[in-house]
């Protein structure tokens, strides 16, 4: 009896020192941060912000008020994302346009784990109804939330 538990307790620790834990990044959140700036200065928008995804029904920012910054996602498998910036007051609606080419790159960190894509924004360009330019400050999009473009508002 003594010699089936000593058994039963070797084949347990056995079984979990097999287990392998899978080393996923908990921050896989890869997404193109805009930052909102007037007169080369951050600001918050005082207006309602939508941001729509061009040729989609995705609402990918709904009634945002007071935005200083907003993460997009990006498309995994597109060369070029194009968004709808919509910016409303109580007797306007403002609409913009943008177009973000990139690169995309995939990244692979585990057989446990999906393969995520990074992207490299190669250029960007607006119509220019609200917005007055758009600036790439940092072109690498991965898990790191920093600013990767500027948009200047009129």
């Amino acid at each position: 009896m003594r010699r089936l538990s000593q058994i039963s307790v070797f084949l347990c620790l056995l079984t979990i020192a097999a287990c392998d834990s899978a080393d996923c990044s908990l921050r896989n959140n890869v997404a193109c941060t805009y930052c909102f700036y007037s007169d080369g200065e951050s600001i918050s928008l005082l207006d309602t912000l939508n941001v729509y995804a061009c040729g989609t029904d995705s609402v990918l920012v709904n009634q945002e008020i007071g935005a200083s910054s907003v993460n997009i996602p990006m498309s995994y498998w597109l060369d070029a994302d194009t968004l709808i910036f919509e910016v409303c007051g109580e007797i306007y609606r403002l609409v913009d346009t943008v177009y973000v080419e990139k690169t995309n790159i995939p990244h692979f960190e585990s057989p446990d784990c999906p393969t995520k894509m990074f992207h490299l924004i190669t250029s960007v360009r607006c119509t220019h109804h609200f917005i007055e330019d758009i600036a790439i400050t940092f072109p690498q999009i991965n898990y790191d939330e920093v600013e990767n473009l500027q948009i200047h508002i009129r």
